[in-house]
């Protein structure tokens, strides 16, 4: 059901033509009402007399607790769900406390580990198939690990405790959001129970206990990843992935030292914002740490579409400096950004992309007018076909040396995108030396919006 689609059904559980959905069959209504959050079921069985009770048939719960303002009045509600009807399936369990609940209610933390121990042993017993967590710093007990109806399992500043055995037989979508692991071997066992994991989504907390982060699984299409923005009690951090079938990768981290990636034949997507750790200058001398990340860019070289922050192109021009860059022979999308002590990043990377076919620059601020685009000849963009450029110009004459870059040495260039910035009084200017710029591709068109 699309964004619209909840919109109505929110309307129809309001009173508002609520006709709609009571003469729909009874299954279709379950499907429906299962789509929207628990409040505005609620709100259905006040509207209508015959639906009363219908939220305790909805064969889901989906509870936020800022519509509550008591904590033990939350602790009754969801037990009340779970009490009725007990013996039927459960297509979803969601539940988020929120600290504005009375900070004078009972909900401590031994008490909060023993209703939420409770609620997971019954929703697993009862063949639950989506469960989401959000409810502070609680232990997750150990009938979740053992669950072989879980399909999606989304869990939010929970404690995973090191167990013996995990045996998640159907779970293809595990979202994981400062989630802290008693050790390295409690994530590793989690993800290898995972058999059929399809898409993982891990934000990291300082305090995870978890110094190498190792991904192994050979279902995995998507791997999603958010580092810690503050120093924990481990450092030199390591994050590995081994995933043969992995489409979609994205990187965000910038305090973990080493990442090391195997296995990525299959890359199709890659979105990678990170600058291994580097706090101080980049030292050549430091075999150790070049040998990584050349190992790192040849894991991901295969890559289609390809997706760097500034300060990873940064790493990989220094790393050019000292050797050749990876080739990137199967890339044909990418995207960056760059500013002024990231300027000649750009050509470097451009010249290991024999089959680049489209370039955006999203963001873009250009050095004193006399820096030089390129430290040596410049060399045909031979396969560039479109370029984008986001970020409105001005008119600088470093802008306008990036642009003539692009004109002067694209030979097959269809289109190149550029905006201006609305109301300047330079625009008129630009676009007349815009035209002046020979184009080596004499099918190239200049779109300026």
């Amino acid at each position: 059901m699309d964004e619209e689609g909840r919109e109505q059904v929110r309307a129809n559980a309001s009173g508002v033509g609520a006709d709609w959905l009571r003469k729909l069959p009874e299954s279709l209504q379950w499907h429906v009402l299962l789509k929207l959050p628990t409040k505005d079921v609620v709100k259905a069985s006040v509207v209508y007399s015959k639906w009363r009770h219908l939220w305790r048939y909805v064969p889901g719960l989906d509870l936020d607790c800022r519509d509550f303002k008591e904590y033990n009045v939350v602790v009754k509600f969801i037990d009340g769900f779970l009490s009725f009807n007990s013996e039927s399936s459960l297509e979803k369990f969601k539940i988020r406390y929120d600290s504005v609940l009375d900070a004078d209610d009972d909900g401590d933390e031994q008490t909060d580990n023993a209703n939420v121990t409770r609620w997971i042993n019954a929703v697993v017993k009862r063949h639950v198939k989506q469960l989401g967590v959000v409810w502070g710093e609680v232990v997750m007990p150990p009938s979740l690990y053992m669950c072989e109806s879980l399909v999606s399992l989304k869990l939010s500043d929970a404690i995973l405790p090191n167990l013996e055995s995990v045996s998640l037989p159907s779970v293809k979508v595990l979202d994981l959001v400062l989630v802290k692991f008693a050790n390295d071997l409690a994530f590793e066992r989690l993800i290898s129970g995972c058999i059929v994991l399809e898409s993982l989504v891990l934000y990291r907390s300082p305090n995870d206990n978890v110094k190498v982060l190792h991904v192994s699984s050979k279902s995995l299409l998507s791997f999603i990843y958010n580092g810690s923005t503050k120093k924990g009690p481990l450092d030199d951090l390591v994050v590995s992935v081994d995933a043969p079938r992995l489409e979609d990768l994205q990187l965000s981290d910038h305090l973990t030292e080493s990442f090391v990636v195997s296995n990525m034949s299959s890359l199709v997507r890659a979105d990678i914002q990170i600058n291994f750790s580097f706090e101080k200058a980049f030292d050549p001398t430091d075999l150790r740490k070049r040998n990584m990340i050349r190992k790192f860019l040849a894991g991901i070289s295969c890559v289609k579409n390809l997706i760097l922050a500034q300060c990873t192109l940064e790493v990989i021009y220094k790393l050019s400096k000292c050797e050749p860059l990876p080739v990137f022979r199967n890339l044909a999308s990418l995207t960056v950004d760059f500013y002024e002590n990231s300027w000649e990043t750009l050509p470097v990377f451009l010249h290991r992309c024999p089959n680049l076919n489209s370039l955006i620059v999203e963001s873009t601020t250009f050095p004193e007018e006399g820096a030089s685009i390129l430290t040596g000849p410049p060399r045909l963009l031979s396969s560039l076909e479109y370029v984008k450029i986001e970020s409105p110009l001005e008119g600088d004459a470093m802008e306008m040396k990036f642009v003539r870059y692009l004109l002067e040495n694209s030979p097959i260039l269809k289109k190149l995108t550029l905006r201006l910035d609305n109301g300047s009084r330079k625009n008129s200017a630009i676009v007349r030396e815009l035209l002046k710029i020979p184009r080596l591709s004499s099918s190239c068109q200049v779109i300026v919006l």
